[in-house]
């Protein structure tokens, strides 16, 4: 078994290459960037993973990954836009700062990141796997490790933010962790 990534995001490569194990993982080529025009995680990550499809070779499995965070206080933003928040050329440091800005002195801080993953199998299966990480959005960023929100987002039951934690300690609760193990199941990776 082998899986391609239909992403040229290096932290999410790094994260879900732990998730799988020793499933061997490439990514897409250099320049691959779909048009995301989707309103959804899944339309996204399905949009990525059929993109990608008819340059790998059949007999390996693309697998496609689209989070967001969704913040209740904010009508559910910035959602599937998440990573261009700010802006198209956003810095992860924009985003949180524009988050962070737009949310004031608001009491409702209640958020809750979440993670599609599609999966195209050879023959032309679809698998499709979730994962939810509730929590809520701190006052200001804290933590140096993770990446996009983490300094912004302490998931619920505990007092850090995801980039005070370490990557095993956050893989094990995470979003994308829990859209992994269950990715894992459907394909019967142990």
């Amino acid at each position: 078994m082998k899986i391609v990534l239909a992403t040229g995001n290096k932290d999410k490569v790094r994260e879900l290459q732990v998730l799988f194990g020793d499933v061997p993982i490439d990514v897409a080529p250099d320049g691959f960037d779909p048009e995301e025009t989707g309103t959804t995680l899944f339309q996204n990550a399905r949009i990525k993973a059929e993109a990608l499809r008819a340059d790998v070779p059949d007999d390996v499995i693309v697998m496609a990954d689209d989070s967001g965070l969704f913040v209740r206080a904010l009508g559910g933003r910035p959602g599937v836009y998440s990573s261009r928040y700010a802006g198209p050329n956003a810095t992860y440091a924009d985003n949180c700062n524009l988050l962070i800005k737009e949310l004031g002195n608001e009491d409702d801080r209640g958020a809750a990141f979440g993670c599609c993953l599609v999966a195209l199998a050879p023959g032309g299966q679809m698998l499709i796997a979730n994962g939810v990480l509730p929590g809520e959005i701190t006052r200001e960023a804290s933590g140096d490790d993770g990446f996009g929100y983490d300094p912004v987002f302490r998931p619920l039951g505990d007092g850090r933010t995801l980039a005070q934690m370490t990557r095993d300690e956050k893989s094990a609760i995470s979003h994308r962790g829990r859209a992994a193990r269950s990715m894992a199941r459907l394909l019967e990776i142990s």
